[in-house]
């Protein structure tokens, strides 16, 4: 193995060990929300195995006129502090976003262009957190 390939294993090493260790560190992130009687989202998955302070998922798009209408997304938490913002494109379906790993949260979603707020979800993450 050559000095580079080492180096690059042991950063890694000791990234993964100090989340771990941190209780950062969460396998197998998971998501729930109830999309039954949403105008805009159709479904909602993660779309990694683990996560940090953050998940990432995949939220997919009704065709619906209000889902069709939504220009930005933003992530709302518990505490009613802004976490992460998206924005879409005309006729964009599918999104990733950013979500505060094992908490509570709401998505807004919102047509920028009128500045009204089309819906708001809200959803929980979850998983096995280590340590």
């Amino acid at each position: 193995m050559s000095d580079g390939s080492r180096r690059r294993v042991l950063v890694a090493t000791m990234v993964v060990c100090s989340l771990a260790f941190g209780g950062c560190l969460t396998l197998d992130p998971s998501i729930t929300a109830n999309t039954d009687d949403s105008a805009v989202f159709e479904s909602l998955s993660v779309s990694e195995s683990w996560a940090s302070q953050r998940t990432r998922a995949k939220a997919t798009l009704r065709s619906s006129p209000e889902a069709g209408n939504v220009s930005q997304i933003t992530v709302v938490t518990a505490s009613g502090t802004s976490f992460s913002t998206v924005n879409l494109d005309p006729g964009q379906t599918s999104v990733v976003l950013e979500l505060p790993a094992n908490r509570n949260a709401t998505l807004v979603a919102t047509d920028t262009v009128n500045g009204t707020t089309i819906e708001k979800l809200n959803v929980t993450t979850g998983g096995d957190k280590l340590l």
